[in-house]
């Protein structure tokens, strides 16, 4: 239990980190990133478009980021309860 903040401290920044990956991804693309795989243009197959929407789950899923800062902020930083 005194080192399940370690878990935290990784779901966090490796959801945040995707999210961040895929906005960017999206961002380069443009218009083009927002195709999916059925069309014929669309660059690497849909996988940005993809990539983009399951991103923001990711940050729900197990535990939002605001749960997984408090686990961090109370086991490993110790700061009191509020």
């Amino acid at each position: 239990m005194a080192t399940d903040w370690y878990a935290a401290m990784a779901k966090l920044y490796s959801t945040e980190l995707f999210k961040r990956a895929a906005s960017v991804a999206m961002q380069l693309l443009g218009l083009y990133g927002q195709l999916d795989q059925r069309d014929d243009i669309t660059p690497l197959r849909g996988w940005i478009e993809h990539m983009y929407l399951v991103s923001f789950g990711a940050t729900i899923a197990a535990g939002t980021s605001e749960i997984q800062k408090n686990i961090i902020a109370l086991r490993r930083l110790g700061l009191p309860r509020g």
